[in-house]
């Protein structure tokens, strides 16, 4: 299997076509917030509910990358790929790692409830996500000790003008986009994994 996991105010929304295309491809939503703490809290719960198993694959935007990088260290994932996310906190912008203790003051609720009125998709995504989780992975990601020493093979696709997480000094896939690249550039990713999925 392929499981797809979105970006923090994301669902499977991120991963339109072809995504589907690809064989045994799943996107999922996030998993209801049950006080999950950490990013690896996180993984663990999304595993257990999407029925991650050894020797599947794992695709991951932003945050959902960096949840699935925790993913490797719960399952025996056979491959990673990376999309427009992280592998230690340190990559994240410097911006958001100065800005990030302010989401536990942020009015959330506000900013959901506005953005969710804007007839954008992602903006339709982001009304939908729980506040509590915002915050508190706002503050885990800063936490975070990163992926670490891994048997999985890892992939990174990234945006070359991505400005929340810029691109890494050797990604395997530069794309000229932003952040958003699942939803932004499908058809380049897509391919990708097809090229290079085990």
């Amino acid at each position: 299997m392929i499981h797809a996991i979105p970006g923090m105010g994301g669902d499977h929304r991120m991963y339109p076509p072809p995504w589907a295309s690809l064989l045994n491809f799943s996107a999922h939503d996030w998993v209801h917030y049950a006080n999950e703490q950490t990013l690896a809290d996180v993984a663990l719960s999304m595993c257990e509910a999407r029925g991650i198993r050894d020797g599947d694959v794992i695709v991951g935007s932003s945050l959902g990358g960096m949840v699935a990088c925790e993913m490797t260290k719960i399952r025996k994932i056979s491959a990673l790929y990376l999309i427009g996310s992280a592998v230690r906190k340190e990559e994240v912008s410097t911006l958001l790692a100065m800005l990030h203790p302010l989401a536990r003051i942020a009015p959330i609720e506000w900013i959901r409830i506005s953005v969710g009125k804007l007839p954008m998709e992602l903006a339709q995504m982001f009304a939908g996500v729980e506040p509590c989780f915002i915050r508190t992975m706002c503050a885990a990601i800063f936490r975070w000790d990163g992926l670490g020493s891994t048997d999985t093979r890892i992939f990174r696709i990234h945006g070359k003008r991505d400005l929340v997480i810029p691109p890494p000094e050797q990604p395997d896939l530069l794309i000229d986009g932003g952040h958003l690249l699942s939803m932004t550039h499908p058809k380049e990713c897509v391919a990708f994994i097809q090229a290079t999925k085990i």
